[in-house]
């Protein structure tokens, strides 16, 4: 595998990541003295924190052919970015209705939080696109 087909796939990888609504994504392919090849993933958290670092993936060992698969697979194996926005709005709303439970909000602000919860559940797992 020479130098132009590593650059094909490091960069097929951050399109991937990219099509997948990962932040800034950065493909590194490394090779050192005396030590075994690797590939390292790295994008920014959605929702970056101060003092959170970013969020990254490491590979390393076998072939360079190798290691793109396992970064390929890696990568299809994450939720799209439509997948990861949803999850986050859940959890952001399933937190919400925690936070009500623990301060005593009134059961009749509480309820329409969860059927709408229930309800966007139902429809995720039953969505089926056409």
């Amino acid at each position: 595998m020479d130098y132009t087909v590593i650059q094909e796939h490091v960069n097929r990888l951050s399109d991937a990541m990219i099509a997948k609504g990962l932040r800034q994504p950065s493909v590194k392919f490394y090779l050192e003295s005396h030590m075994e090849m690797n590939l390292y993933l790295v994008w920014v958290p959605a929702k970056k924190k101060p003092f959170e670092s970013d969020k990254y993936e490491f590979f390393k060992g076998g072939t360079p052919g190798e290691l793109f698969a396992k970064a390929t697979d890696f990568i299809a194996a994450l939720p799209t970015a439509e997948e990861a926005k949803f999850n986050e709005f859940m959890g952001a709303l399933g937190g919400v209705i925690d936070l009500g439970k623990e301060n005593g909000i009134e059961v009749e602000f509480l309820n329409p939080l969860v059927a709408t919860m229930k309800q966007l559940s139902e429809n995720a797992l039953t969505f089926q696109p056409a």
